[in-house]
């Protein structure tokens, strides 16, 4: 549109050029028949200058507005041949010489596609072929130069406009070849990004994704700072939940049954897990916007046959609960084990909870990787932490789940290890069962530490 604009402005000055000519010199040697080529001239600027204004309102579409500037380009060569033949004046045909500048002005300035200049070039002919034609020309051969000059006007032309445009098209092709190259890499990265924090094995996240679900969280907690905006509709969840899963007699596991029988019950193990995550979602596990649940409540693979998860909840209550259930999930595989006390498959959890406040101990900090490092180093000691519960639970018994008490910085503080065991613990238990019914099927067995 910005290249028609600028045609249509050199074809305006090009028309002045001929007024200026026409009213100047013109009516000394050659009078100038009731100046009807100065009056029409100016006509045509005037509506060169309405035609700019149609064209920068975006009325037309593309197509239309290449089909009006070819029509306004033919009216200007019919215009000037129309005069040659009223007038029927040597000066006026002379001036039909210079009419291969308005094809080039068309072709070349205003980069018409190839059809539309091939269409304007064969009108631009047979509109200069006519008038040449059939007109009497003041000296010989005069028309077949007329017409041979604005030929050449037009071949050149079309000649530029089939490089420009064939230019284009394949600079665009190019372009194209280059962004689906890197749309191709990115997707490839995205895969490879994907495997790094997939475990072959049992298809949940490893150890490495940890860092980036600590970092979605603490996003979330800088929202929760802020306030909450219309584009994060539903406040984080107060506090982080990080549980540390082990098997129970998984080596004696091993050693009975076989590698590949171990790998078939982490398997399972791994899918019970996550399912029972997924079933809590409901409850209000994942605080986080809908399309990031899958990545802040997710299981991951520690290594060997511990599993671990960091998740937001309500509270304290909140993650026993959960931790309770996923272990009740595991037991309820009632997967055979010859070694173990129960004979089935059973678990046992480190559960330590955080405030969700602690992320913004790096908050300050400029440098990205500082900040990271921070982190990395706030994620260390809250496994160390929940890795204290778990060995407790595997002392006092495995099947059970311990908290290990922390504020976040190190410092912890173990509660009672056989809560669950001690009779009054488990009537204020039933008790409380008995005022709030659990959907869950009872679990039996050892508890809660």
């Amino acid at each position: 549109m910005s290249r028609a604009v600028m045609g249509c402005w050199s074809l305006i000055i090009f028309q002045l050029m001929f007024v200026l000519y026409d009213t100047v010199y013109a009516p000394v040697a050659m009078p100038v028949t009731e100046n009807l080529a100065v009056m029409l001239r100016l006509y045509v600027c005037i509506a060169l200058a309405i035609l700019v204004l149609v064209l920068k309102s975006e009325v037309c579409r593309p197509v239309g507005r290449e089909a009006l500037l070819v029509a306004t380009l033919w009216g200007v060569i019919g215009l000037a041949a129309w005069l040659a033949v009223r007038e029927n004046h040597l000066r006026c045909f002379l001036e039909l010489y210079a009419l291969g500048v308005v094809p080039l002005v068309g072709i070349v300035l205003m980069q018409l596609r190839f059809v539309s200049a091939l269409l304007l070039s064969a009108g631009g002919m047979a509109i200069v072929m006519s008038v040449a034609l059939s007109v009497a020309m003041p000296y010989a051969h005069m028309d077949f130069a007329i017409v041979f000059v604005f030929m050449a006007f037009c071949l050149f032309s079309l000649i530029a406009s089939f490089r420009i445009e064939f230019s284009a098209r394949h600079a665009y092709l190019m372009t194209s070849i280059d962004q689906l190259r890197l749309q191709d890499v990115e997707s490839r990265n995205a895969e490879l990004q994907e495997m790094a924090c997939l475990d072959p094995l049992t298809q949940l996240y490893n150890r490495r994704h940890l860092i980036e679900v600590l970092k979605q969280h603490h996003g979330d907690a800088q929202q929760a700072k802020n306030g909450v905006s219309a584009s994060y509709p539903v406040p984080p969840l107060p506090c982080l939940a990080l549980m540390m899963m082990d098997v129970d007699h998984f080596k004696a596991f091993n050693d009975h049954y076989g590698h590949v029988a171990g790998d078939n019950c982490l398997y399972q193990i791994a899918q019970a897990l996550q399912e029972t995550l997924d079933r809590e979602k409901g409850a209000g596990i994942a605080g986080a916007p809908e399309g990031k649940e899958a990545a802040l409540a997710s299981v991951v693979r520690f290594g060997g046959e511990k599993f671990t998860a960091l998740v937001a909840v309500r509270d304290l209550e909140h993650a026993r609960s959960l931790a309770e259930a996923m272990r009740y999930a595991v037991k309820s595989l009632k997967l055979p084990h010859r070694e173990s006390e129960l004979g089935v498959v059973t678990l046992s959890v480190g559960l330590c909870v955080i405030p969700l406040s602690r992320l913004l101990e790096g908050e300050g900090m400029e440098d990205e990787m500082t900040r990271d490092m921070a982190v990395e180093t706030l994620l260390s000691r809250w496994v160390d932490q929940a890795d204290k519960g778990l060995y407790r639970a595997k002392r006092h018994g495995r099947n059970r789940t311990c908290v290990q008490r922390g504020n976040g910085n190190g410092k912890t503080r173990a509660q009672a290890s056989d809560d669950l065991h001690d009779e009054r613990q488990n009537a204020q238990h039933d008790e409380h069962k008995a005022e709030l019914p659990d959907p869950r099927p009872p679990m039996g067995g050892a508890g809660l530490s």
